[in-house]
């Protein structure tokens, strides 16, 4: 192992108490070594030691996993990839990200060097790695889709039936069904299954907009009742059941509604929209007024979303600055998540439960709350099975969220958001019944029953083929990884 001194982090190297937890900082690990590297030849070799000599494998990038399936490595080696984060176009047209970029990486080189971007999401330092394979989205996803739907090839280090890690590259045009397949299960089914990803390769990104408008809309906590509140709910969910198909005029308009525990002061719905007619962006601020209560300015931080300031009117600005001024991680902490996609507008009995736990006196925390994604459009344009993502007729998408800093304070916070979720979805959780859709793999939520349905649906088989196909000793696991059929 002589080779690997100058980028192994070991227990006694003052890099290794940040090098082995991430952002949630419920979960800190206590592997053998941390390596830390540069090029996929340095990422072979150290997976090639870790099979020889047992060890189990974890790869970081960003170090955002909500779980503990990366950061949860114990004797084992997490190997990571942040030096490998190159941005560039190739000779033969496509778009290469190394495998440990982050997505400002990404926005920043695409837009500067070729006018492009990627429709991921707004946390500047989520591993792009991590993003993609489990299908990523952002505030542009409702004009041009899923990250996924981008993606050409993957150039992947897996390990094989003799044990011998292998470079490979496969892609949507390789000339194996077997390589086709696992690019397949690239597209959307998550990280830590089947290897490490060194080059992803894109093609025909879309163009990066010019400008954007960013909007907010905010009610106050102490001037909500349960009847506005409800109208607020019904008011979103049906303009996003009557707006969200493919080819939608409001494809440019991205909105997501911070359901704020009361403790945080105030309701938001943050807005922004990149498109050609900017009325249409007034006018949706004008259907989402309520009866008798004024929006105000947003004068409050929520989730981990940075505060748009001064935008209770909407602010026009390059699309660039609109991505920054969106574009936060929040602190690290210790946190809990959960999520649904939903396909209709909400019932009236999931509105009364979050009413009750959002409203509640009994439990009071400022960064605790539901924020609902607008969904669909162009994502809804490709088919359940073309890639591994199959949720592809939601027009919203859930983030339950609830964040703390004390382990003295676990309990109560995943207490609540546990019982919440069980109010909202019973045992089974947000099973798909043609209201609700399952879950999302890049949200994992260790408390689900029957994740390999909520995740992947009718995908889910051909996804443990593949795992059988490229990784056949279960290198790459964690405690939600494709199982073998």
């Amino acid at each position: 192992m002589n080779t690997f001194q100058d980028s192994q982090v070991l227990p006694d190297d003052p890099r290794y108490p940040a090098l082995v937890r991430g952002f949630n900082q419920r979960w800190v690990g206590t592997p053998q070594l941390v390596e830390v590297c540069g090029d996929a030849q340095k990422v072979l070799e150290t997976v090639q030691y870790a099979v020889d000599n047992g060890l189990r494998i974890t790869a970081r990038g960003g170090g955002h996993c909500y779980e503990n399936f990366v950061s949860g490595n114990h004797g084992g080696v997490i190997i990571d990839l942040s030096p490998l984060n190159a941005v560039y176009k190739r000779d033969d047209g496509l778009y290469c990200f190394e495998g440990g970029c982050t997505l400002w990486n990404v926005y920043t080189q695409l837009f500067k060097e070729y006018g492009k971007t990627f429709p991921g999401g707004s946390c500047y330092s989520v591993g792009a790695g991590g993003h993609i394979i489990g299908g990523g989205y952002g505030l542009l996803s409702r004009l041009h889709g899923l990250v996924i739907d981008y993606l050409h090839a993957v150039e992947v280090i897996h390990v094989n039936e003799d044990k011998k890690a292998e470079l490979i590259t496969v892609s949507a045009d390789s000339p194996s069904e077997d390589e086709r397949r696992l690019f397949w299960a690239h597209q959307g089914g998550g990280g830590g299954n089947f290897g490490i990803v060194t080059k992803f390769l894109f093609k025909d990104l879309p163009e990066a907009p010019s400008e954007a408008y960013l909007a907010t809309m905010a009610w106050e906590w102490s001037d909500m009742t349960q009847d506005l509140f409800t109208e607020l709910i019904n008011k979103y969910g049906a303009f996003l059941k009557e707006n969200s198909r493919p080819g939608s005029e409001y494809a440019g308009l991205f909105a997501l509604l911070h359901l704020t525990q009361r403790a945080a002061e105030q309701i938001v719905l943050t807005i922004q929209y990149v498109g050609k007619e900017p009325a249409l962006l007034d006018k949706f601020m004008a259907y989402m007024q309520l009866s008798g209560l004024t929006h105000v300015a947003q004068r409050v931080p929520v989730g981990y979303h940075h505060m748009v300031r001064n935008a209770d009117t909407p602010r026009r600005m390059p699309w660039l600055e609109a991505t920054q001024t969106l574009n936060g991680s929040g602190p690290n902490q210790r946190g809990k998540y959960k999520s649904a996609y939903m396909i209709d507008v909400f019932p009236q009995q999931q509105i009364d439960v979050m009413w009750d736990f959002l409203s509640t006196d009994k439990y009071s925390n400022s960064q605790a709350l539901v924020q609902i994604d607008s969904y669909g459009c162009q994502i809804n344009a490709v088919a359940p099975d073309a890639t591994a993502i199959p949720q592809r007729s939601s027009i919203m998408k859930l983030q339950y969220q609830t964040y703390w800093t004390e382990p003295d304070e676990d309990q109560v916070n995943l207490d609540w958001i546990n019982y919440f979720y069980l109010a909202m979805y019973g045992p089974k959780g947000p099973y798909p019944d043609g209201k609700l859709d399952g879950c999302y793999i890049n949200y994992p939520d260790s408390d689900l029953e029957n994740w390999q349905y909520l995740y992947y649906k009718e995908n889910y088989p051909e996804l443990q083929k593949v795992k059988q196909r490229w990784d056949p000793h279960n290198i790459f696991n964690h405690a939600q990884s494709i199982e073998m059929p």
